[in-house]
């Protein structure tokens, strides 16, 4: 695992490890402050930001989970300024399926590395099923 995804595991909220994904005895506004926690985690980095300023990158990220072997292809598309327009954080409703999705895990590092190397701007395809995780999108 790489380091700036060892120094993101520990900024990470703590959460249960219970198997249900809604609990009822949780404070919404611990809920709330773990949704935000995952997306300011997620929030694209300066220097990404800027690259998008001259390229829009077209990228298809393909996981088996069963094998542990991933593809991000990146593509660059030299439309400048385009980019700039795109999101810079993942909406609410992505941040709160990693949150379910970290909460149902049994290793919930492992599924935040995958999820946070799958995140795009924009997706435009994403298919997930038990084998494989295929998503088409701009970032």
């Amino acid at each position: 695992m790489s380091e700036a995804y060892k120094s993101v595991e520990k900024q990470v909220t703590v959460l249960p490890q219970e198997k249900e994904v809604w609990q009822p005895t949780n404070d919404s506004k611990e809920m709330i402050t773990q949704v935000e926690t995952v997306r300011s985690l997620a929030k694209a980095a300066p220097v990404k930001i800027g690259r998008r300023a001259l390229f829009s990158w077209l990228r298809i990220f393909v996981h088996h989970p069963g094998d542990g072997e991933r593809v991000n292809l990146r593509i660059p598309i030299p439309i400048p300024l385009v980019g700039l327009l795109l999101p810079s954080q993942p909406p609410v409703n992505q941040a709160l399926r990693l949150r379910n999705m970290m909460a149902e895990s049994d290793n919930p590092a492992k599924t935040l590395e995958t999820y946070m190397d799958s995140l795009m701007a924009v997706e435009f395809v994403r298919v997930e099923d038990d084998d494989e995780l295929v998503i088409i999108g701009l970032d």
